[in-house]
């Protein structure tokens, strides 16, 4: 991250209110990539988090520079590198202990109710096409079928929302130089 922060402009301030003025980088400048942009194909590539994947780790396997792991947590806005970042093994274990209690009492407690609109396909070019549902409540849920309906324990939403953390996006290698011109011009110039 080392190499986002050179690009922010600096300011002078008073910290202590007696006259002397020190450099201070002004974090307050922001940049967002336009959603237009991350959703065009080509402009990215779909990358699954794995275990022990961190964004330095991520940028120097695909941009071949770990200062770059700014770019794979904003391109994804991801503003905490901690908590916008997917679990794994014993963390995620650790995470619902601590929520729950217990993985029982998390598996035994359910989160919501689900009305299946379509099940999940898989097309003949491999392409999947995910399951659809709606949340409804317990009486809705009650009046279903079996094969209509689903419950989620607390346990398994956590999962999946866990799970929704690895799909990520990286920027193509060849738009790089671009944006990061983009963003030097914006955090320096403020346009």
């Amino acid at each position: 991250m080392s190499n986002y922060f050179k690009f922010f402009p600096t300011v002078q301030h008073d910290l202590t209110n007696i006259g002397q003025r020190v450099s201070l980088t002004n974090i307050l400048r922001r940049f967002k990539v336009d959603s237009t942009l991350k959703n065009r194909v080509g402009v990215y590539e779909e990358y699954q988090i794995q275990s022990g994947d961190r964004p330095d780790t991520i940028a120097h396997k695909y941009y071949g520079s770990s200062g770059y792991a700014w770019l794979v947590l904003m391109f994804n806005e991801k503003h905490d590198a901690i908590f916008d970042w997917p679990m794994f093994n014993t963390d995620f274990d650790s995470y619902i202990k601590g929520k729950y209690g217990s993985i029982p009492a998390a598996t035994a407690e359910v989160h919501e109710y689900r009305k299946i609109l379509t099940n999940q396909q898989t097309k003949t070019d491999g392409s999947i096409i995910q399951k659809r549902y709606v949340v409804v409540d317990q009486t809705t849920y009650n009046s279903l079928n079996e094969s209509e309906r689903e419950s989620i324990s607390k346990y398994d939403w956590e999962l999946e929302q866990n799970e929704e953390k690895r799909k990520i996006k990286l920027l193509n290698k060849r738009y790089l130089s671009i944006l990061s011109e983009e963003v030097k011009n914006i955090l320096r110039n403020g346009i």
